[in-house]
């Protein structure tokens, strides 16, 4: 069993908007093997370009191998794109096993690709798609590749969640919204509140082994996982004005994409987490735990640090992944 977690800022020395090529400074990932999903987008891609300008190989899973070469296409190093729809297991089935054919271990899994607040729909199984893409593709994903990674001296996997998850947590009666009205916030919240339980849990079932875990905040950025938000909308949360321009407010907090991608990193490469596990990260540190008076923006709130609830999401995913003829 890990052991206890607690989820306070350990002085990291870095911060909100520290770069990648701080918190990788001195960090040796010469010869070491990754994967990123969502690597050739946003922060996605600027991790893959961190990772790779250090001398690791980096593996791309696309959904659109089209656009994934157009964007990699001038970004240095050991980069492998290969076909990954994340709603489709089959295509994660047949990922992995080219995967297993080409490399003998994975060092860090970065589980980054995801969409937000989209309009209703489901994937072919009938899952609700932000549940089904941001968790259920990853967790399908991930322990298929448990034997690649625990052939690595020091596996991590990093999966990145949200601050969104404080808007709520597992809706367990009605996951896929069978019976309740579609609420595209509600079902990303509860999409992020999963990506951070299942790094909980994950890291609980096999730190003994040596693999660690963690879930990430990545921060306010501007990238396109907005693309299903119009400019109206935007301006009604606060973060825009009419023109588009990020409010003045907003500016001061949201981060670059380069800088999005730095907790990430931090959270996949640095020893300053060297016999932690499971924990849930923002600004390149661990992040302390919600309370009434913290800000909105930041904190972690005890329903994704529950190993209760972890354990029974786990059940439930492994069921649903069993369920589609995919067994973890």
């Amino acid at each position: 069993m890990a052991q206890e977690r607690i989820q306070k800022r350990i002085g990291s020395g870095f911060y909100a908007k520290s770069e990648p090529e701080e918190v990788l400074n001195e960090i040796d990932l010469e010869n070491k093997i990754a994967v990123v999903t969502g690597g050739y987008s946003g922060i996605g891609l600027e991790t893959t370009r961190a990772l790779a300008s250090k001398g690791m190989r980096v593996f791309v899973p696309a959904r659109r191998i089209d656009l994934a070469e157009k964007n990699l296409a001038d970004v240095p190093g050991d980069i492998v794109i290969r076909s990954l729809n994340l709603s489709d297991l089959g295509t994660v089935e047949k990922f992995v096993t080219e995967l297993s054919r080409s490399e003998s271990r994975i060092d860090i899994l970065i589980n980054n690709a995801g969409v937000m607040a989209c309009p209703e729909f489901r994937v072919s199984s009938g899952w609700e798609s932000q549940f089904a893409i941001n968790h259920l593709g990853h967790f399908a994903l991930t322990t298929q590749m448990l034997p690649l990674l625990m052939s690595s001296e020091a596996p991590r996997v990093v999966c990145l969640s949200s601050v969104a998850h404080k808007r709520a947590g597992i809706q367990w009666d009605d996951i896929h919204f069978e019976r309740t009205p579609y609420d595209k916030w509600l079902a990303y919240a509860q999409a992020k509140s999963a990506n951070a339980l299942f790094a909980l849990y994950l890291d609980e079932r096999y730190s003994g082994e040596g693999l660690r875990a963690f879930s990430v905040h990545p921060g306010g950025i501007l990238t396109p996982l907005q693309r299903y938000l119009k400019n109206t909308e935007m301006e009604a949360l606060g973060w825009t004005d009419a023109e588009g321009n990020l409010s003045e407010n907003v500016a001061s907090l949201f981060k670059s994409v380069s800088q999005g991608a730095a907790t990430s990193l931090w959270a996949a490469t640095s020893s300053q987490l060297d016999g932690l596990g499971g924990l849930y990260c923002e600004d390149c540190d661990v992040a302390d735990g919600a309370s009434k008076d913290s800000p909105s923006w930041s904190g972690v709130s005890e329903w994704v640090t529950s190993l209760a609830e972890a354990e029974r999401l786990w059940e439930v995913s492994e069921r649903l992944i069993n369920q589609c003829g995919m067994i973890p």
